[in-house]
């Protein structure tokens, strides 16, 4: 029971995010999985990503030389 509200709210939460959509054209219900705003996000995110971490690898350079320089 569990594992199908999981599945639920990963699915809900990837319907407001724009991943999935639910939809019946014609008559026939279905899920349509927009592939261009997944690989869109997915690549805004690692480019973050990349950002965060050269940042903090910067603040941490500078905090070593500050404390070498003090000592």
């Amino acid at each position: 029971m569990r594992a199908v509200v999981v599945i639920l709210v990963i699915l809900l939460i990837l319907g407001l995010v724009g991943w999935i959509q639910f939809g019946s054209p014609n008559g026939d219900p279905g899920i349509r999985i927009d592939t261009e705003k997944v690989e869109q996000d997915t690549s805004e995110m690692v480019e973050q990503s990349k950002r965060v971490i050269g940042d903090t690898a910067e603040k941490i350079d500078e905090s070593i030389q500050r404390e070498t320089i003090t000592e």
